[in-house]
């Protein structure tokens, strides 16, 4: 991509001077060079003369975008799996509680039986 003549939407025509993905530097004929994220740019402000280096770029892209929905695919399902983890938490905390009142009711019930066993006695 390092020499390739673009056309950008709002700068014009100018030169690929630096290629290191994700990132590309075009120098304009008015002589500013300007950095831009590469390949998100192409097609939207950035387009290449050289029709092959145009497929590329779109390829690159949609290899991009793949990756990306695949990244924010893992991002997703990483939320769902730490959201569950603080429910499945919760639930047996509460359940915890419960058995532990459960227990104590059992005790007070145990003694409260005892109690008045020995009182008849």
């Amino acid at each position: 991509m390092l020499g390739q003549i673009v056309n950008h939407t709002r700068f014009g025509r100018g030169k690929v001077t630096a290629f290191n993905p994700p990132r590309m530097e075009v120098t304009f004929d008015g002589g500013a060079t300007k950095a831009f994220a590469y390949p998100q740019a192409v097609e939207r402000f950035i387009r290449f003369e050289d029709p092959d280096a145009m497929a590329r770029a779109n390829q690159d892209r949609q290899q991009a975008e793949v990756l990306k929905r695949e990244s924010d695919m893992a991002r997703l399902m990483e939320n769902r799996r730490h959201a569950e983890e603080e429910t499945r938490q919760r639930l047996d905390a509460i359940h915890e509680k419960k058995v532990a009142a459960a227990k104590r009711t059992a005790a007070r019930s145990a003694m409260a039986r005892k109690m008045k066993a020995t009182e008849k006695a």
